[in-house]
C-alpha cells in the first residue's frame, strides 16, 4: 500500500471514530416522520449514522397513533409490517433534499422498547436518542408520553424530544432552565458542542423558582461558573419566578423566541414538573418546543 494511500485509509478511520450516532424511534407516523425532518435539518452538514428502531409492542399512546384501527365499539391493534414500513420510509428519507451525508440502518425489534433502546446503545455506542411525541392533549393529561419519560430517567444518553409541531428555523436563541444547584451543568453544555454547532445561538440561562428567594452560595458559585465557561459565547442570565413552572417557561420562550429548551438529566425534579406533569392546556411548548435532555 502506497504512502498515500494509508493516509487516505487513516484519515477515513478517524472520520468514521468521529461520527456520531443517533437513535431514533419510529412508529412510521407523522410524528416520528417530523423528528426524522427536523433531525437531518438540525444536523445539516454533517455526516452521522442513523438508526431506526420500531419495536413491535410500543403500547404508549404517542407511538402507536398509526398503528390503531377501530372496529364498532372495539379497538382492534392493527399489525405493522416493519420490513415494508421500513423501505418506504428509508426511500423517502433518500428522496428527501435533508439526507446528505448521512448513513441510515433500519432496526426491527419484537421485544420492550426500553429495552431495546437500552441494547442498541450498546451495540451501536449512540451519543444521542430522538423521539417524536403528540404534545399535550385536549383534555390536559399528561400526553408527552410514558415511553419518553422512561427513556429520560431510565437510559443514561441524551435524549431530543421533538413535539409534533416543532419546525427547525435555526438554533438562534437556546434556553436553558436551571436552579443553580447542580455544577456542572456548565460542562454539559459545553460538551453539545461537538454534537452540533450553536456557535451563532444565545444562550439564556433561565432560573426558575416558585418563590423569591436569594441565591445561597454555592448557587451563586454555579451561576459564576456558568458565566466563566461560556465567557466569549453569548449568553445572559435571567429569573422566572412563578409558582407554576410551566408558565415561566413559557414566558421565556415567548420573549426571546427560544428555539430550543436544553436541561440536564440529573435535575429531574425541575424537567419532570415543566415537561411530564402539565397542569394547563393553555401552554404552547408542550407541541412546539423541543427539548434536549442531557446525560
Amino acid at each position: 500500500m502506497s504512502f498515500n494511500s494509508k493516509i487516505a485509509l487513516y484519515s477515513f478511520v478517524l472520520l468514521i471514530k468521529a461520527m456520531k450516532n443517533i437513535l431514533i424511534l419510529t412508529d412510521f407516523s407523522l410524528n416520528s416522520w417530523n423528528s426524522i425532518e427536523y433531525s437531518l435539518s438540525l444536523f445539516q452538514n454533517k455526516a452521522y449514522r442513523f438508526y431506526l428502531i420500531n419495536a413491535s409492542d410500543i403500547q404508549d399512546e404517542e407511538i402507536k397513533s398509526n398503528s390503531v384501527e377501530k372496529v364498532g365499539l372495539a379497538t382492534i391493534k392493527k399489525p405493522i409490517d416493519s420490513k415494508k414500513e421500513f423501505k418506504s420510509l428509508l426511500k423517502k428519507i433518500e428522496d428527501s433534499p435533508l439526507k446528505g451525508a448521512h448513513t441510515f440502518t433500519s432496526i426491527a425489534v419484537k421485544t420492550n422498547l426500553l429495552i431495546a433502546v437500552k441494547n442498541q446503545i450498546k451495540a451501536n455506542k449512540i451519543d444521542l436518542i430522538i423521539i417524536g411525541t403528540n404534545g399535550l392533549s385536549t383534555q390536559g393529561k399528561r400526553n408527552i408520553g410514558s415511553i419518553t419519560e422512561d427513556i429520560i430517567t431510565k437510559v443514561k444518553c441524551s435524549t431530543l424530544v421533538v413535539p409534533k409541531d416543532a419546525r427547525f428555523l435555526g438554533l438562534k436563541e437556546i434556553a436553558f432552565p436551571t436552579d443553580y444547584t447542580y455544577f456542572y451543568e456548565a460542562k454539559l453544555l459545553q460538551n453539545i458542542n461537538d454534537l452540533f454547532s450553536y456557535d451563532g445561538s444565545t444562550l439564556r440561562f433561565v432560573y426558575l423558582a416558585k418563590n423569591n428567594e436569594v441565591l445561597d452560595k454555592e448557587q451563586l458559585w454555579n451561576k459564576e461558573t456558568i458565566h466563566d465557561y461560556f465567557i466569549n459565547k453569548t449568553h445572559s442570565f435571567h429569573s422566572e419566578v412563578n409558582k407554576n413552572l410551566e408558565l415561566s417557561i413559557q414566558k421565556a420562550i415567548d420573549q426571546f423566541g427560544i428555539d430550543l429548551i436544553i436541561m440536564a438529566a440529573k435535575n429531574l425534579n425541575l424537567f419532570e414538573q415543566i415537561l411530564f406533569r402539565p397542569k394547563m392546556v393553555s401552554i404552547k411548548y408542550y407541541s412546539k418546543t423541543p427539548f434536549l435532555i442531557l446525560h
